[in-house]
């Protein structure tokens, strides 16, 4: 026999797997979502399987942080995760009621990776430490994410990397590379090394990466989705390579143009020129750092005594990177090589052109600083793109109108040299997000003033219909219909306990019955006087015929009269039911009373949020006019040290031509030859 205890301890189970089911259909919901591309409504089914269904498992909350930071909403996603953290420092994981494939360990070290990552982003370097330092263990398919996010937070210093990890990481200095994560530990590490002048430990790794390729590795399911440019597959129906891949194949390649860059200066600092010279000669015009590549490749030329393709490349330096200060040293660079290698002359040439173009460039930088300065809307500077680097956001997919799909972009080109500062970028970027909310709230202002004039109108349309129905006799209808409501009754239960036809007489046979009536009292009066039988007999015939009619028609009207008995009582109901609905009208004045209280709430809550929209973009332009100003002050000062040098060098070779101006002229070949012999 089953005792109680078993019995609900069944019970229980039989529930728990019941509520499981329909978490995993609410789940597979989302990813259904997930799978089909459309990430916001991914996001929305995780909300609403919460709100609704009170489905928030470890792996929904895990998932809603990775469609959150799929999609941009940074912010919201370490919220999302720090949650998560609590939640699985408070309670143990193991009793974690969701099925999935993933262990609660490794979903804990997706979260906390995760979070280190949204804070290293936020620049909040210290409590990513903090986050990094709550990693007991490592599984083997996160090692290089963990290695990674420990060098950002640590550097410049050595990261602790306390964590235990189930497999030997590949950070050796002699180990290669088996995918782009791994890569980027190396080039740290290389980068390291060359901080602190430890260029043989560097030049092995540099070495491997310069050349060396990487396969996507195998992922699961969390990782394709908190890092999309992981993906395995690389080919889209059409057989091309997916936006994603690109952009990790485009990575890869400027890893291997970095190393190469990074190797050419290890050569530079070691004074192999000849090797720095051979490492940059074939580098990819394309890359992102074609710029540095051409300054070091036209330097080393120069080092090597190849002085026209030196020339050459500094001018073409000059010429595709005006604003860049490797292009103003370039040409300082120019102007001493023609003077110490042609001819005095054409570098005093050089030199006046490139003090006129230093002067030029700080006429241009004191300009901008006090157009920008003088401007009333920083914003003005900008021009806006859309983003074409995030493939998530594809039209189908239903995203919340708070994500922002824009970059910053601007025509000036000072400013979009001073945007190569990240955090200068990243408060240009709060700009746009801070205008991209200011017009949802400008949205919600619009839809709270039409709830005011909408509550309004009710107000008034209230007080219109309890004026109108002031104006009906309730108490006297619903009298009435009672009084009626009665007769009728009483007279169906007349005619069902006597079965008197006669109560159901329509006006006519009442007329007939009342004739008949008086004729009989008549009748009764003159059979005193003398015999009536035939006058009895004929009124006898009428009124039996009249009877006779009557009583067919009882039943049908027994029934008509039920049936108006009935709808009586529905008209009175309803009649009962709107005077009380009147009622409750004309005497509730808190019907429209709430609303309105939570209409002015809403009003108030939009007004502070618009204060505070306005405080902080306020303080943002003020740090980015600091910031500018900074910048501006910076390059006047580059500027005005490259002019000084400039000055400083013409002087020394106006020097130069004026001694070579008053050197005495040789009498004669032979004296000279002497001259020189005895030299």
């Amino acid at each position: 026999m089953f005792n109680t205890a078993d019995v609900q301890a069944a019970e229980t189970v039989s529930q728990s797997a019941k509520a499981t089911d329909l978490e995993d259909k609410f789940y597979r919901q989302a990813l259904y979502f997930y799978f089909a591309g459309d990430y916001g409504s991914a996001l929305r089914q995780i909300s609403l399987n919460r709100q609704r269904q009170g489905v928030d498992s470890d792996r929904s909350q895990l998932f809603e942080a990775g469609l959150q930071v799929a999609i941009g909403l940074h912010d919201q996603a370490t919220q999302t995760l720090t949650r998560f953290e609590q939640r699985q420092a408070n309670a143990a994981t193991h009793n974690s009621k969701a099925k999935s494939a993933t262990s609660p360990q490794e979903l804990l070290l997706i979260a906390l990776l995760q979070l280190t990552e949204q804070q290293i982003d936020q620049g909040d370097v210290e409590t990513a430490k903090l986050t990094l330092g709550r990693i007991t263990t490592v599984l083997p398919a996160y090692v290089e994410q963990y290695h990674v996010l420990s060098q950002l937070a640590y550097w410049p210093d050595t990261p602790p990397l306390t964590a235990q990890v189930q497999q030997k990481a590949n950070t050796e200095e002699n180990t290669l590379p088996t995918n782009s994560s791994a890569a980027y530990i190396a080039l740290n590490q290389a980068l390291l090394h060359m901080d602190q002048q430890q260029y043989n430990a560097a030049h092995p790794i540099l070495i491997e990466l310069k050349e060396q390729q990487w396969q996507a590795p195998e992922v699961n399911f969390w990782q394709k989705l908190f890092n999309p440019f992981a993906q395995p597959d690389i080919f889209d129906a059409n057989d091309e390579l997916k936006p994603e891949v690109q952009d990790a194949l485009l990575q890869q390649q400027a890893i291997n143009d970095y190393a190469k860059l990074l190797l050419a200066q290890l050569y530079v600092a070691n004074q192999q020129y000849d090797l720095a010279y051979n490492e940059l000669s074939d580098f990819p015009q394309q890359s992102p750092y074609a710029e540095s590549a051409l300054f070091l490749f036209a330097y080393s030329a120069q080092q090597q005594q190849q002085y026209d393709m030196s020339l050459k490349l500094l001018t073409l330096l000059q010429q595709q990177y005006p604003y860049s200060n490797l292009a103003w040293q370039a040409a300082l660079l120019s102007a001493k090589q023609v003077s110490e290698q042609q001819s005095l002359a054409q570098g005093l040439t050089l030199y006046q052109q490139a003090e006129q173009l230093y002067l030029q460039k700080i006429a241009e930088i004191k300009q901008f600083g006090e157009t920008f300065n003088d401007s009333k809307n920083i914003m003005d500077f900008a021009t806006k793109a859309n983003d074409e680097q995030n493939p998530l956001l594809t039209p189908k997919s239903d995203v919340l109108a708070l994500i922002l799909t824009q970059r910053f972009n601007t025509d000036a080109p000072w400013l979009k040299k001073a945007l190569n500062d990240p955090l200068l970028a990243t408060d240009y970027q709060t700009l746009l997000s801070l205008e991209l909310l200011s017009d949802n709230v400008n949205t919600q202002q619009a839809n709270s003033q039409w709830l005011k004039d909408t509550l309004t109108l009710n107000s008034q349309r209230q007080a219109k219909v309890i004026e109108q129905q002031k104006q009906l006799a309730y108490r006297g209808m619903l009298l009435s219909l009672t009084a009626q409501k009665q007769r009728i009754a009483e007279v169906i239960a007349q005619a069902e306990v006597e079965q008197n036809a006669q109560v159901f007489a329509d006006p006519n046979q009442q007329q007939w019955l009342t004739r008949i009536d008086a004729s009989q009292t008549t009748l009764n009066t003159l059979a005193k006087q003398r015999n009536t039988d035939d006058e009895q007999q004929r009124l006898d015939r009428v009124k039996g015929v009249l009877q006779w009619q009557l009583q067919g028609s009882f039943p049908q009207r027994l029934w008509q009269h039920k049936q108006s008995l009935i709808q009586l009582t529905e008209q009175l109901e309803l009649l009962e039911l709107q005077a009380s609905r009147f009622s409750d009208l004309s005497t509730n004045k808190r019907l429209l009373s709430e609303f309105d209280v939570r209409q002015q709430q809403t009003q108030t809550d939009i007004k502070k949020m618009t204060l505070n929209i306005e405080a902080l973009n306020l303080k943002t332009s003020r740090e980015i006019r600091g910031k500018i100003s900074i910048f501006t002050q910076q390059q006047q000062y580059t500027l005005q040290q490259l002019l000084l040098t400039t000055r400083h060098q013409m002087a020394n070779v106006l020097e130069q031509m004026s001694q070579a101006d008053r050197a005495p002229i040789n009498p004669s070949p032979a004296v000279d030859t002497a001259s020189q012999g005895s030299h």
